[in-house]
């Protein structure tokens, strides 16, 4: 089995399901590692923080529901890999009014792992 499977396999996902997204990503990837799981997995969050910015409800929703799942359907591993590169991203550098109409919209389980980071939904 490949180290890191289960990231490998999230990134995978998200490019499949998501490939005008991973065309962005995979552009800004240039200089980093195949293998850059996490990175990547953090640059796909800054693409969902852009449509929260711009406050586009189907891609938001498209991407957190996705996002979601996968936490609920890995491993370990993966759950560790969503925690720090894509929960814990989640609105970065968005002004109050974004945060206050992004926060409902996270899944549950993307919300606790968001304010287990932060202490709170910094809002």
């Amino acid at each position: 089995m490949e180290p890191r499977a289960s990231v490998a396999k999230i990134k995978r996902e998200i490019a499949a399901q998501f490939p005008k997204e991973a065309q962005v990503v995979d552009a800004q990837m240039e200089y980093f590692d195949v293998d850059a799981y996490d990175t990547w997995i953090e640059r796909f969050c800054d693409t969902t923080n852009e449509a929260m910015a711009n406050r586009d409800e189907q891609v938001v929703q498209a991407h957190l529901s996705f996002v979601s799942r996968q936490l609920a359907e890995t491993d370990l591993e993966g759950r560790r890999a969503i925690d720090v590169a894509y929960a814990e991203n989640l609105m970065w550098n968005l002004d109050p009014e974004a945060k206050n109409w992004a926060w409902p919209r996270i899944p549950v389980n993307l919300q606790q792992l968001y304010a287990d980071r932060w202490s709170s939904a910094k809002l």
